[in-house]
């Protein structure tokens, strides 16, 4: 690494097979996991990487709960330039929010605590509709115990944290980490979502782009040192990515090996930041081997284990020093790294049923979420749906047998969680499993992830729809059960 230019390297110049990568590629294609990108790099140079459209390696990617380590770091700066100590009571930085009798546990917890996610809260403090999602830190009413003595994942815990560097600094959290964020080379543009009060919510909400992912994930392998400097202290860095906390009662994945300051323990001694959907920085220190990866797996079960137990096994393969050079190996890895895609749903492009069913429309009978009608529009490319609901009529198009790229028609949150201003950018695609069945897909491709996965069956003259979403606070209504009849002209 030289003057914040990435290099790059074949993976045997680094002790890496090729094969080995292309294995790990093709165990992903396999399992049909929509990976967005992936980086290995080892030594500080990159052996490969790859991006599936429409993500590339300019293109901000919604990390979710990496964000959790970034603050870590934040609260890092802060301990280096002893404007805060780990011990520091959380409840003093915000009495405006105690209530009139607060918890003694709630008075006890430590930023130590937040750090390891031993929160006196037993679960996530806030809901969607919370108006200030710190204040409910404090002033919730759900049972509290002993802060620092037990492991339970709470994102307000982190929101915390980051509303204490954000109180201290005067400064969204980002802006504050700019000198350090420019040093690594981390763009200028990288951005955090808001909670509803306006702060900054890196419990879920920074948006980078893989590369910035990588170097802040080489910086973290380097407990806080770059290009000869330690920017961040030593101890602290080595404390957030070492063991902890145990997690095994709490923990039922794959990564049961502990819990340092908002980073998770891997075996041999690594470590990773980790968030929703399979966003992931992978660093064993002892491969000096960092690896990125990108995904959307919401709704595949043990999708994120099966991403660890591959990464596993591509370190395994590493050798101590470099390796023959393989252009066969190397030129099948490049190939099917330039050709990454998200995998369709699989079925037929058409159906002897498609001209009887298009431009019909069917009126619902009773639902959860009030859908009364659809028309269901089928062309040479693709399908359009039609729809009327409580907001009004909407429409919206799949690919048949490929991706159509789509303004999702709902109205969802933009930069502030609360506020739903936002039209997303999605990708749609339906094939016919059989010649009465359509099945569908949509992926939110914007600054939220999510997909809706769907089943339009026709019986003569009906129609019975089965969908559900798989994204954290959007999409809600697309789920559930709708049956219906054509109308008769």
């Amino acid at each position: 690494m030289r003057d914040n230019q990435l290099e790059y390297a074949t993976p045997e110049a680094l002790g890496i097979p090729s094969e080995a990568i292309t294995a790990f590629l093709n165990t992903m294609r396999e399992y049909q996991f929509p990976i967005h990108s992936y980086i290995v790099m080892r030594h500080g140079i990159i052996a490969a990487e790859g991006y599936t459209p429409p993500f590339s390696a300019t293109k901000k990617h919604r990390m979710y709960s990496v964000s959790k380590s970034f603050t870590s770091v934040a609260i890092g700066m802060l301990v280096t330039e002893g404007r805060l100590t780990l011990d520091d009571k959380v409840a003093d930085f915000f009495p405006e929010y105690l209530p009139e009798h607060p918890s003694p546990y709630t008075l006890r917890a430590t930023v130590r605590d937040l750090l390891r996610m031993a929160t006196p809260n037993e679960d996530n403090s806030y809901d969607w509709d919370d108006p200030d999602f710190v204040k409910t830190f404090f002033d919730n009413k759900k049972p509290k115990h002993e802060p620092g003595t037990v492991f339970h994942y709470d994102t307000a815990g982190t929101t915390t944290l980051c509303a204490i560097v954000e109180k201290i600094t005067g400064m969204p959290i980002l802006d504050y980490m700019r000198p350090l964020l420019d040093t690594l080379g981390v763009s200028r543009d990288i951005w955090c979502i808001q909670t509803p009060e306006g702060r900054s919510w890196t419990g879920s909400g920074i948006l980078c782009t893989s590369r910035d992912l990588l170097r802040f994930g080489l910086f973290c392998l380097n407990r806080g040192e770059w290009q000869g400097r330690q920017l961040v202290d030593r101890q602290y860095m080595i404390e957030a990515t070492t063991r902890q906390i145990d997690i095994t009662v709490a923990q039922t994945d794959y990564i049961r090996n502990g819990y340092g300051y908002q980073f998770w323990m891997l075996k041999d001694d690594g470590f990773a930041c980790c968030g929703m959907g399979s966003q992931f920085a992978f660093m064993m220190p002892h491969q000096d081997t960092v690896m990125v990866i990108t995904a959307d797996t919401q709704g595949i079960n043990n999708a994120e284990d099966a991403i660890k137990y591959a990464f596993y096994h591509l370190v395994d393969s590493m050798a101590d020093g470099p390796l023959p050079e393989n252009p066969a190996a190397l030129a099948e890895l490049r190939d099917i790294s330039g050709q990454m895609t998200l995998p369709l749903p699989r079925g037929e492009k058409s159906s002897p049923l498609a001209a009887k069913i298009s431009g019909v429309t069917y009126q619902f009978e009773e639902n959860l979420f009030g859908f009364r009608w659809m028309r269901v529009d089928v062309h040479d490319d693709d399908v359009t749906l039609t729809y009327e609901k409580p907001s009004g009529v909407h429409s919206f198009s799949l690919g048949l047998g490929q991706w159509k790229e789509i303004l999702f028609p709902d109205a969802y949150a933009g930069k502030n969680i609360a506020v739903m201003d936002t039209r997303y950018q999605c990708v749609a695609a339906a094939v016919w499993d059989r010649d009465n069945t359509l099945l569908g897909k949509v992926f939110s491709v914007d600054n939220y992830l999510g997909c809706i996965k769907m089943q339009l069956t026709f019986t003569g003259d009906g129609l019975t729809i089965f969908w559900t979403k798989f994204a954290e606070n959007f999409f809600g209504d697309y789920r559930g059960y709708i049956c219906g009849a054509a109308v008769k002209a």
